[in-house]
């Protein structure tokens, strides 16, 4: 075999890695029974016997049902089933219907692990590295590249397996994509990107963890419970578990089942994960493996705001799961009382535990209890409470547990509180178990699951309370009172907060701040988007009478309540509200302004005090202007609102979310975040000065790629650069590195100047390489991604477009430049022209025309960086490679032909001898006769794939029997030409 780096690297330690994990290694030749076909007939055929003792006829009737579900989203969302739940067959003698299992998920020992690389499918034309076979079926494609490479390569090219292997990724759930990272992601041919995920463990090494996650009982698990196709508004995409989510649901399903079989007496655990984690999948999750598990249980969703019971309703709804909105108490009532409790899965609102509406059921469920099962002493029976920091320590909780008496309780939180009256870890976990699970915020940000929140004080000496009043309302308890629970606090602890919010506001501080909001979103966020929190909803208005006067009247809207006795600044916003919606209800309004702000260009800013502080997804929100005294939870839940990353075209764009802070809050974060431990904190949020560190740092680590180079603006230096980059294989490296520069930098408008220079210099090697080396005018790379290149509009100041593109210029490779390169002096520079230019011609013209040339310029580039010859010979070597490819574009254009009539030209010469012009009318008429078949991306279908290859071997035979060296080769060289430009 072939040890090349990505083997030695990649490819050959993670098959050891699965052979010591039970898996069985084979080569792909030795496994791939034929090439059109993806499954292993014969090793599936005897698996269905084998798991299911059924005869030869049903296996191959199975068989035959696989084979023939079309690809596509419906058909893939088959597929999964039946590798989930089993393919039914119909008894044709007494019309039964019975479950044939593809794999047996009871006794693992039943199945075949298989892991093959190198299989040359279809057509052995292209061939993935490795892939993994369960009873024949292919379920896992991995593609390897050396360590030095980025991953993204790997996530590109299977990403265009599934274009052009259609029929076996009918049947693979997920890639995994190695290189510099170890990644996997769902298989969804039809998107352009998916996300990607690293599975993390204990050990330093990706592989090692990668390996855990493919385990035959960790892949057997996933592929039951875990893998769904969620729907969006009419899009399918696929759910994976993440390592934390996977973590997290082995534990609550373990004690949950374990409790329900009376194997433990422990019954309920707190989930502690950071915003933005996944919190609704992983009880999503917990929910479908106990069901499955447990036959029929009673699973309550329990949640405290009408928002959430939607979200997660959506989220149920989304991934296929049937379930039931308890949306009265009468409802609640009838599953409380319904025989021994109603089975399912349902969600209600924590509010409907009311103990005065549920007295009479407790104390006739208490009765009955006594003498058979009912819901309160099953043990079978499990709540999930979301946002289990807030509303389960009072009536409604205690309620909630006095009926379901043995039932588990899981506490889902970002947040957890303890306080002598309010404590989750007391309420949920044990004194030696405080919390199930914990996945906070660092380890949120290393995966970038959340970004950075970076923190800045603005108009410190103007606006921010003085540290008298902040000190009182820190003390205060005012803020660990529920919102609905605050009217019956004590008058005088009102009183002394009454005179903090005042102050806060006062129109013409209000002003003040709007002015310096207007100025910061205009040169700072924009075009992502901002949240304003005010003190209350009087404020509310205030901000957007003081925004609107300065900006657009549609780039700002209020979210908020109204209520019937509203002060009359209030009453007169709301009237004016409903007549711009026209008479809309509130909730109509607050969802059409939300989901605006999510997918349309306007609003840019929201303006609120209360509402969409907890549970608001918007990855578009980037900068918090706070403007409200906030503390522990409610703190870190309003910030964690900007922690969202923000892809476009698979890559995070917001180097992380901003709290502008006017209040001053953030001066004693510590105090302000006082009922957490010192580590759960860490890395909550980052004083901008700290982002300037870490951007001075990184611009060092960029510089580092270019010793002895002499920084300045001339070409040289530049040329030196790019010349650096393209010999030492740093390109990516230094390009991720840059990206990264790019977002801090972009942050921080204010206090940019000393970072200027350096930013400059390194954006214009950026930009020169991409021109010289990748043929990529700089304009056009810019605008690839049209949010970027506005978010980045510094850049323009930054590069002159202009020069980069005269100086660095794509060039190309006619007999103009061959001449002027020859009559250069400079031997060196003329060298870099030549070879710059024939690398980019072979790059964007693959197949016959240039094909045999392709080892050679790799050649001539590997022995210039590792300097074995001098540069004059490996001028003249390029030199005739240039020219080369000069006369067979000279003959192309002699000849009037496309590149695809002249690439089938030149593989016809090589097997036929004749006279051109006749070889010339011949691929014409193969081209109409292939014409019916050449629809748009016919290359995916394999039937078509099929046609085309037969009408092509008929044309042969009927044209050249006899004269043809090798009709077989010339066919397969005339269907890839016709696949890649056909």
């Amino acid at each position: 075999m072939n040890e090349t780096p990505e083997y030695l690297q990649c490819e050959k330690p993670i098959i050891e890695r699965l052979k010591a994990e039970s898996w069985t290694y084979r080569r792909g030749f030795e496994v791939l029974e034929d090439e059109k076909e993806p499954l292993l007939t014969s090793r599936l055929k005897q698996a269905i016997k084998r798991i299911n003792k059924v005869g030869e006829k049903e296996a191959e009737e199975v068989i035959t049902i696989l084979k023939t579900i079309p690809f596509g989203v419906e058909g893939s969302r088959r597929i999964l089933d039946y590798i989930k739940e089993g393919v039914p067959l119909k008894d044709k003698e007494d019309n039964t219907i019975k479950t044939v299992q593809l794999i047996d998920y009871e006794n693992i020992n039943h199945n075949e692990f298989l892991v093959a690389n190198q299989v040359g499918y279809p057509f052995k034309t292209k061939i993935p590295d490795i892939v993994l076979y369960i009873n024949g079926i292919p379920l896992v494609i991995i593609e390897c590249k050396r360590l030095k490479k980025s991953w993204k390569k790997a996530y590109k090219q299977i990403k265009g397996y599934e274009k052009e292997m259609p029929e076996l990724f009918k049947y693979v759930q997920f890639g995994v994509a190695i290189g510099d990272k170890a990644v996997y992601f769902p298989i969804v041919p039809w998107l352009k990107d998916v996300p990607v995920y690293e599975w993390k463990g204990e050990s330093f090494d990706d592989l090692d963890n990668l390996a855990e996650l493919l385990t035959p009982s960790t892949l057997l698990d996933i592929l039951r419970y875990f893998i769904f196709y969620r729907e969006n508004k009419g899009v399918f995409t696929k759910v994976l578990p993440r390592y934390m989510q996977y973590r997290a649901v082995g534990k609550v399903v373990e004690r949950a089942v374990s409790y329900a079989r009376g194997e433990i007496e422990r019954n309920k655990g707190l989930i502690w994960h950071w915003q933005g984690s996944g919190k609704t999948l992983t009880m999503i999750f917990s929910a479908y493996k106990i069901k499955r598990l447990l036959g029929n249980p009673t699973i309550f969703f329990v949640v405290d705001r009408r928002e959430l019971e939607e979200q997660l309703a959506g989220e149920l709804k989304a991934v296929g799961l049937s379930f039931e909105v308890i949306s009265s108490i009468k409802g609640l009532k009838e599953v409380l009382m319904h025989s021994d409790g109603k089975r399912g899965i349902f969600i209600t609102l924590i509010h409907k535990f009311r103990e005065e509406e549920l007295r009479e059921v407790k104390e006739a469920l208490e009765k009955v209890s006594k003498r058979r099962k009912t819901i309160m002493n099953r043990r079978d029976v499990i709540a999930f409470i979301d946002e289990g920091h807030r509303t389960q320590y009072g009536e409604l909780a205690s309620t909630m547990h006095s009926i379901l008496k043995n039932a588990s309780f899981f506490a889902f939180t970002g947040t957890p509180i303890s306080k002598k009256e309010r404590d989750t870890y007391a309420t949920f976990g044990y004194d030696d178990e405080p919390y199930l699970d914990r996945y906070f915020i660092i380890d949120s940000i290393a995966d970038g699951f959340t970004v950075k929140i970076a923190y800045q004080a603005r108009l410190e000496e103007r606006v921010h309370l003085k540290k008298d009043y902040l000190e009182a309302f820190l003390s205060s308890k005012l803020e660990e009172i529920p919102e609905e629970y605050r009217g019956q606090v004590k008058e005088e602890l009102r009183k002394k907060l009454d005179m903090i919010k005042l102050l806060l506001k006062n129109p013409k501080r209000i002003d003040v701040i709007a002015e310096d909001i207007a100025r910061h979103y205009q040169e700072n966020v924009k075009p992502f988007k901002a949240m304003v929190v005010a003190v209350d909803r009087e404020a509310c208005v205030l901000y957007k009478r003081a925004l609107d006067n300065i900006l657009p009247k549609e780039y700002s809207e209020v979210v908020m309540t109204f209520n019937q006795n509203d002060p009359e600044m209030v009453e007169k916003y709301h009237d004016e509200l409903k007549e711009r919606f026209q008479n809309k209800s509130d909730e109509e309004i607050r969802e059409e302004i939300v989901t605006a702000f999510k997918n349309k260009e306007h609003p840019k800013i929201l303006i609120v005090t209360e509402m969409l502080l907890t549970g608001f997804d918007a990855p578009i929100l980037q900068t918090m202007y706070l403007d409200k005294p906030l503390k522990e939870h409610r703190l870190l839940q309003a910030i964690a609102r900007t922690n969202r990353p923000f892809f476009k075209n698979g890559e995070n764009i917001k180097a992380f979310g901003l709290i502008v802070d006017y209040v001053g809050v953030f001066k004693d974060l510590k105090k302000a975040l006082e009922i957490y431990d010192e580590r759960d904190i860490k890395g909550v949020a980052y004083d901008v000065d700290k982002i300037k560190k870490e951007l001075r740092s990184k611009i060092n680590e960029a510089m580092k790629f270019f010793e002895g180079v002499v920084v300045s603006d001339d070409r040289e230096a530049i040329m030196e650069a790019v010349k650096l980059l393209f010999q030492n294989n740093t390109w990516e490296e230094f390009q991720k590195l840059y990206k990264e520069i790019r977002y801090y930098y972009k942050l921080l408008k204010e206090g940019r100047w000393e970072f200027k220079s350096a930013f400059s210099w390194l954006t214009e090697v950026y930009y020169a390489y991409n021109s010289k080396v990748n043929g990529l005018d700089p304009e056009i790379e810019q605008k690839m991604d049209e949010f970027l290149s506005k978010a980045l509009k510094f850049i323009h100041e930054t590069v002159d477009v202009g020069r980069i593109r005269s100086e660095f210029p794509i060039i190309e490779l006619d007999e103009d430049f061959l001449k002027k390169v020859m009559k250069k002096t400079h031997k060196e520079r003329a060298f870099y022209d030549l070879l710059f230019a024939v690398r980019h011609y072979i790059n964007t013209h693959k197949g016959p025309i240039t094909e045999d040339l392709v080892e050679q310029v790799e050649s001539i580039i590997d022995r210039w960086k590792k300097r074995k010859e001098d540069i004059e010979r490996l001028y003249e070597e390029i030199l005739g490679v240039a020219q080369t490819i000069q006369e067979r574009e000279k003959e192309r254009r002699a000849l009037n032909l496309s590149e695809l009539e002249y690439s089938l030209v030149t593989v016809l010469k090589r097997h036929i001898r004749g006279d051109t012009q006749k070889l010339i009318g011949d691929i014409k008429d193969l081209l109409k006769e292939t014409e019916r078949f050449r629809f748009s991306r016919w290359q995916e279908k394999a039937d078509v794939v099929s046609d085309v290859s037969r009408a092509t071997m008929l044309f042969l035979v009927r044209r050249y029997q006899g004269r043809i060296d090798n009709i077989i080769k010339a066919r397969d060289e005339v269907l890839e030409v016709l696949k890649r430009w056909g």
